[in-house]
């Protein structure tokens, strides 16, 4: 279960923290095996995405050889034919994710914005 944000691990810091939540309104915090977790509830979808509103769980640490995953409870429909290969039971819910990026030492908002905007095919790229 996701614990409210003022519980996060002092893993990340809270400039970090803070500007996650300017973009991620409705934000929590867990671990589980050892990994962190940011749920991000009803967060908008990059442009032409379907849904265009999903939850997403942002893993803010190296795992599954990836140096951060975003996960999605859906395949989300968009622009780019991506790769879905990751499946996950995380917070007593079933995630996918798919096959992107990021580069090492992206501030949390980067790593969320790298995720997001490879809906778009977009490499890199840390604004929305």
């Amino acid at each position: 279960m996701a614990l409210p944000l003022k519980s996060h691990s002092m893993k990340f810091p809270e400039t970090q923290v803070e500007e996650l939540k300017k973009v991620a309104r409705d934000l929590s915090y867990a671990e589980e095996g050892g990994l962190p977790y940011f749920l991000i509830k009803n967060l908008p979808m990059p442009e032409g995405c379907d849904p265009a509103v999903s939850d997403v769980l942002l893993c803010a640490a190296p795992r599954d050889g990836y140096e951060s995953r975003l996960f999605f409870p859906k395949i989300i429909a968009g622009k780019a034919g991506l790769n879905w290969n990751g499946n996950l039971r995380v917070l007593d819910r079933n995630w996918v994710a798919f096959s992107w990026r990021t580069a090492v030492g992206k501030t949390l908002v980067e790593m969320l914005m790298v995720h997001l905007n490879g809906l778009r095919n977009e490499k890199n790229k840390t604004t929305y």
